[in-house]
């Protein structure tokens, strides 16, 4: 099985179990209740929706949930939730899956093993809310829990009091069951895709280091059905790949690898240009002490997130497997951990890149566009993709100038900018757009060398965008984006469907993506 860390059944129906232990509603600003509540559920329960309303217990407001008790016979309670998604006319997928999120964090708290919920009907677009729904409230109910031992469980835990399992089972009247279930296992295999990045993510150094990260990968396309090539560092180094090698340099035991994925769904085939796969690249550095540069002590564990751009890529490839896409996609995992050894890469050493670009080091904790740029160089020549997206966890200057809940993003082509921004509207993973031109690149030549890795701290994101500029052709023919994560990849608190920790963002964005390119 592939790792989730969710313990979520979903089946839907057109009425609710008998004996479900609760049952949830949406409800708008001004009480207007959402979807097809007033149909599927009882005059019981309707009345005690009405009676929090009269007591203006319920606001409609977005993310707050509010409960009742009710008689469910044979001296049974039964709970009403009541979930506020904000204003009525502005309705998206977002504010569905925040107001599922929020409602699963109170079945957890609360112990509901069964619950059966009303999807809402989206207004923007005109849709159903069922997989946004699903998607929500399985990304909310995300729990890594495979280091935790005997010392977290309390010894008033019990299975009565912590289902092992939740059975959700989502209603509908105003949609065939059949078309409700195409919907709700989009947004199944979205969110077990992203989760299963969130899982590999949060799993610590010690466990995930680029061999080991491969066999993940060969592990995850035995299920799927995708390929799977790993060039070790012996292949890498016949094929001059200076930059992710000597990254990878100061971990003698646990060498790089570069990590390659392939889908090609049926009906892909194609002539020119719809012949050309699409692309995605994704810096794995498993650890990163941030080599002879090293970084301060104190938040250095959090460094087994710098390879979340990676797990979105791996995320991804698994679910457009799943999802049986008509598209031709390569994913690359370039993964290296950086250690500080005898072996380590220095500060003023110079590295001839894949594509003979030569590189100057001047910063070993830069080292993210170095493992990238070989990926980048070698995948576009290796495969002639039709577009390129690359993600990393590359600079701490992103978060300072986007903060925590926006991603920057880098490009050669107005076009497919503007595609991720017209898909992050609907998948709620914000992007803004930093500038990369000449001044940008000529910002990090080099005396010695071609370019080197760090200029310093003065737009240290936009330096890193015109680094992998350099291992993009120059001709500007291949559309490329870089996704700078660093602020998004994981968060140091709860938000609305994301516990603190690792977040898998970019999943949803590069699914939506290569969904559109493909149609």
């Amino acid at each position: 099985m592939i790792p989730t860390s969710t313990n979520v059944s979903i089946e839907v129906k057109a009425t609710p179990p008998a004996g479900v232990d609760a049952i949830a509603v949406f409800i708008a600003e001004k009480g207007v209740i959402c979807g097809d509540a007033p149909h599927l559920v009882d005059e019981t329960t309707l009345r005690a929706i009405e009676r929090l309303q009269k007591a203006r217990v319920t606001h409609g407001k977005s993310g707050q949930v509010v409960f009742d008790l009710l008689e469910a016979g044979r001296g049974k309670t039964r709970r009403i939730y009541v979930i506020g998604v904000g204003k009525h006319d502005k309705l998206d997928a977002e504010a569905v899956r925040q107001a599922a999120g929020a409602l699963a964090k109170a079945v957890k708290k609360h112990c509901i093993a069964s619950i059966a919920i009303v999807p809402p009907v989206l207004k923007q677009p005109l849709q159903h809310g069922a997989e946004a729904l699903a998607t929500g409230f399985l990304l909310a109910s995300f729990d890594y829990s495979e280091y935790r031992g005997a010392a977290s469980r309390k010894k008033n835990d019990s299975e009565e009091a912590f289902p092992k399992q939740i059975n959700l089972t989502i209603l509908a009247t105003s949609i065939s069951l059949a078309e409700l279930r195409k919907q709700v296992q989009r947004g199944r295999i979205i969110a077990d895709s992203q989760n299963f990045a969130r899982t590999i993510a949060h799993r610590p150094g010690n466990d995930i280091n680029p061999p080991s990260l491969a066999k993940v990968a060969q592990d995850m396309v035995r299920q799927t059905g995708l390929s799977c090539r790993v060039l070790d560092e012996k292949q890498m180094a016949r094929l001059g790949m200076g930059g992710i090698l000597a990254v990878g340099m100061g971990s003698i035991a646990t060498p790089p690898r570069m990590i390659v994925l392939e889908y090609k769904g049926r009906g892909a085939r194609g002539k020119g240009q719809a012949n050309k796969p699409l692309l995605l690249v994704g810096k794995a550095v498993t650890f990163d002490t941030g080599g002879i540069s090293i970084k301060p002590a104190d938040k250095m564990g959090k460094m087994v997130f710098d390879k979340c751009g990676a797990m979105a890529v791996l995320g991804t490839m698994c679910a457009i497997a799943k999802l049986k896409l008509p598209v031709h996609v390569v994913g690359i995992l370039c993964a290296a951990e950086n250690h500080i050894s005898s072996r380590a890469y220095r500060p003023g050493d110079i590295l001839r890149m894949y594509n003979d670009v030569t590189v100057e080091v001047t910063n070993t904790d830069a080292e993210g566009r170095l493992v990238l740029g070989d990926g980048l160089a070698w995948g576009i020549e290796t495969y002639k993709p039709a577009a390129v997206i690359d993600l990393a966890t590359l600079t701490g200057g992103v978060v300072v100038a986007l903060g925590r809940n926006i991603a920057g993003v880098m490009s050669n082509n107005d076009e497919l900018v503007k595609q991720l921004d017209e898909l992050t509207a609907r998948t709620g993973e914000k992007i803004w757009r930093l500038p990369l031109g000449p001044e940008q690149r000529e910002q990090i030549k080099s005396d010695d060398a071609d370019i080197v890795n760090s200029a310093g701290r003065e737009g240290h994101p936009l330096q890193g965008g015109a680094f992998l500029s350099y291992f993009v052709p120059d001709d500007n023919s291949v559309p490329w984006a870089h996704l700078d994560i660093a602020g998004v990849a994981d968060s140091d608190k709860d938000l609305p469907y994301y516990k603190k920790g690792a977040t898998g963002w970019g999943v949803r964005t590069l699914i939506e993506w290569i969904e559109m390119r493909s149609a």
